[in-house]
């Protein structure tokens, strides 16, 4: 082998390295573009998230709410039985009045 078939050969190889090393570059390029994508988008995915969360506090509440509503059923039930309790207990003691 010649020098000069050398130099051809070595001008070759570093031409396949240069290529070697551009498309790892890109691809590098590539993967880093991707995973700042990648990031921006799960920021915005984190933020409607918390959006979300806030929209839907209420419906957590409204066990709360229905609990509190059904102690007020109870209540008022109850108040009404007494009060008719009582209604009839004045009425028989008006009736035994009007009698006497």
């Amino acid at each position: 082998m010649t020098d000069a078939d050398l130099w051809a050969a070595w001008r070759i190889w570093m031409v396949v390295a240069v290529v070697i090393v551009l498309v790892a570059a890109a691809l590098l390029v590539t993967i880093w573009l991707t995973a700042r994508s990648i990031a921006a988008h799960a920021r915005r995915a984190v933020g409607a998230l918390e959006a979300i969360r806030g929209n839907t506090r209420a419906i957590w509440g409204l066990q709360t709410t229905n609990e509190v509503a059904e102690e007020l059923r109870d209540t008022v039930r109850d108040i009404e039985s007494k009060a008719a309790a009582l209604v009839e207990a004045l009425q028989s003691h008006a009736a035994a009045g009007d009698r006497g």
